[in-house]
């Protein structure tokens, strides 16, 4: 039968729905009136295609205690699996409760935008990132800093050596500050961006999710386009704003400055 959402049946729907119900497969017999829907099965009809569909119960992927909407993630270090778990579940993993907290990394929920630091196309090009969306982490596992590209196939990881690195953290000491595996230095510079943010790896993994599911074409299409605009603008809202501009040194009058 299908679902006809919130508009009351009518007569001919009515009828239908009893035959169906009843498992009739021919017509009314001749000079019989046309059978109404009784009034309960109306009843039941109507209350079942009013009812809200329920979402599944998401539980801790440690215990299973049932979870609230908002929740910590830790992150399967190995994997760079994210895992939804409860609060006492991530209390065992806050930094300091454990020497040795092995394969799992509590994911920090602090957001923090760069406001001030855009970098210049010389530091951009000194990094040899051929991209204009990219998010950096050191991972434990690989001993190094890895790059990413969020993109239409997920994210694909970056082969170039990354030689301008230290060279940008010397520059930005706050670069530096990186929890291993667990925390991302994201760079936007699509459509002359210059947006850098210290951000958890999971709002890493959601941006590339989002990326994924709304890329078409070969450029993305105008979907995507609003798809970015709202991510980097709830980022925006939730980030607190970082000044590193006292910890750098002065570029010069020479160099290109922001937006340029």
């Amino acid at each position: 039968m299908k679902k006809v959402g919130s508009v009351w049946p009518g007569p001919d729907l009515a009828r239908l729905s009893w035959r169906e119900e009843a498992g009739a497969t021919s017509g009314p017999r001749a000079g019989q009136a046309p059978m109404a829907l009784p009034l309960g099965a109306l009843r039941r009809f109507v209350s079942r295609e009013s009812q809200p569909q329920r979402r599944p119960l998401e539980r801790c992927e440690l215990c299973r205690a049932a979870l609230l909407p908002t929740h910590r993630h830790l992150l399967a270090i190995e994997r760079r699996q994210a895992l939804c778990v409860c609060e006492p579940c991530a209390l065992l993993f806050r930094a300091g409760a454990q020497p040795d907290q092995g394969q799992y990394r509590l994911i920090p929920e602090r957001y923090r935008w760069l406001r001030d630091l855009a970098l210049t196309d010389a530091e951009w090009e000194a990094v040899g990132l051929p991209v204009n969306l990219v998010y950096l982490f050191y991972s434990t596992p690989a001993g190094r800093l890895l790059a990413f590209y969020p993109g239409p196939a997920g994210a694909t990881e970056s082969l170039l050596d990354l030689d301008g690195w230290q060279g940008l953290v010397a520059r930005y000491p706050l670069l530096g500050e990186l929890l291993p595996d667990v925390e991302a230095l994201l760079i936007n510079r699509v459509r002359g961006a210059r947006e850098t943010y210290l951000v958890p790896i999971d709002a890493c993994y959601r941006l590339t999710g989002l990326m994924r599911a709304t890329w078409r074409g070969l450029s993305g299409g105008a979907e995507l386009e609003r798809v970015l605009a709202s991510f980097f603008a709830e980022l925006r809202e939730r980030a607190e704003v970082i000044t590193v501009g006292d910890t750098a040194p002065d570029r010069g009058e020479g160099e290109d400055d922001a937006g340029s």
